[in-house]
């Protein structure tokens, strides 16, 4: 098996820089402070990356205490559940802003955190909109799966455009920050009022006349959520595309080539897309199984991009972790030109979890074959501090840096 990084491009580790545009208001202004006195509760002897562990293990228990009370995302909890979930999410974002500040108070910054940092948001990103759907009890629907898939489509155009441009971009009201301060308040306010709260009608409570709301397709203030998560997203991939171009100009790079650079995820998402459309009883009966498969798989290719751009490699394209997605929708497609399902029935199930197991088995080989390359090239370890590197004098950033 070819190494996930060749050794040609293992030098590169020692020259590279993260660099960081954040513009929010709401780090800047609101939490900036909040996380210079959280960080001092670490002690030094702390590593980083255990930070962001620690962090990203909270939404996992929240997601397991999901399943408990909600496994088909509609269930009524105990309101406490829907706190414990705005509480697990908050730790994680909290823990996820300071664990670049941990880094560098033990002077261990390295490009392994980055990798460690997004590959651990790049997992949790699926989750938290799983924890959210469950609160707003959109279920098992196509509402939930646009939410899902919105999220992992912003998180790619986010790591294409760091990758083209050597910047991360993070806007004044669309960054991380906003999203888990978003989802916090949304939990706490399901706990308060329950969640029959996001069925409301969303004409009525904007107290629109009668003859305008009839013209209109019926919304409930949890789907009018995803449609407006969908709307930003649209502004948000354009201004991504536009420095993506931007940087390609300024460094004499094709553009195109750089833009096509998105055809991976598309071809994967709407692969996914075509299974769940033709195999309906996966969408209402298996979605969150399905859901955590598709969320190792993005995982994966997220991983190999964030990889191919701390090392200088090429960007990657179609790998195996696209097997089982272009697999399932074949399979689906398959009566559609007159052949027989190789998988049908409760076979599809078991599909899926095969692909599940793949998925996951795939993408623990993946990271662990990553951290254990770059920390012995590196000679740092992981999850502990090995040496105290010097570090340069910088700026303290208000979001998070690592």
């Amino acid at each position: 098996m070819a190494p996930y990084i060749p050794q040609k491009y293992l030098p590169n580790l020692r020259k590279y820089k993260y660099q960081a545009i954040d513009k929010s208001l709401i780090s800047k202004y609101v939490l900036a402070e909040y996380w210079n006195q959280l960080v001092k509760i670490f002690p030094l002897t702390m590593a980083a990356n255990m930070v962001t562990l620690l962090g990203a293990v909270h939404v996992v228990a929240a997601v397991a205490l999901c399943q408990a009370y909600a496994p088909n995302l509609v269930e009524e909890c105990p309101p406490w559940v829907y706190y414990t979930f705005a509480a697990c999410v908050w730790i994680y974002g909290s823990f996820d802003a300071v664990d670049g500040k941990q880094a560098r108070r033990t002077g261990t910054a390295s490009p392994l955190g980055e990798l460690f940092d997004h590959g651990c948001d790049s997992l949790v990103v699926s989750l938290i909109m799983l924890l959210f759907a469950a609160a707003c009890q959109l279920g098992q629907t196509w509402w939930t799966v646009a939410l899902v898939f919105f999220a992992l489509a912003n998180f790619y155009v986010s790591t294409m455009e760091e990758y083209h441009t050597h910047v991360l971009f993070l806007g004044y009201f669309s960054g991380p920050v906003e999203g888990i301060l978003c989802f916090s308040l949304s939990a706490m306010a399901t706990g308060f009022f329950g969640p029959a709260f996001w069925s409301s009608d969303i004409y009525a409570m904007l107290r629109l006349p009668a003859v305008v709301a009839d013209r209109l397709p019926p919304l409930t203030l949890a789907q009018t959520v995803v449609v407006s998560i969908g709307a930003m997203l649209v502004p948000t991939i354009y201004a991504s595309f536009s420095n993506i171009a931007k940087a390609c100009r300024e460094q004499k790079r094709s553009t195109p080539l750089a833009l096509a650079d998105a055809v991976p995820f598309v071809a994967s998402i709407s692969s996914v897309v075509v299974w769940l459309h033709l195999s309906p009883e996966i969408r209402t009966q298996h979605l969150v199984l399905f859901l955590n498969f598709v969320g190792f798989a993005f995982s994966y290719i997220v991983g190999r991009v964030i990889v191919a751009h701390v090392t200088g490699a090429p960007f990657p394209k179609l790998n195996r972790m696209h097997i089982p997605m272009f697999l399932g929708a074949a399979n689906a497609l398959a009566p559609s030109v007159g052949l027989t399902k190789l998988f049908d029935g409760p076979n599809e199930v078991l599909l899926v979890w095969i692909c599940l197991v793949y998925t996951a088995a795939q993408y623990a080989h993946f990271a662990l074959e990553v951290i254990d390359t770059i920390c012995a090239f590196l000679d740092i370890n992981c999850l502990t501090i090995k040496h105290k590197q010097p570090q340069p004098a910088a700026a303290e950033p208000a979001k998070k840096d690592k």
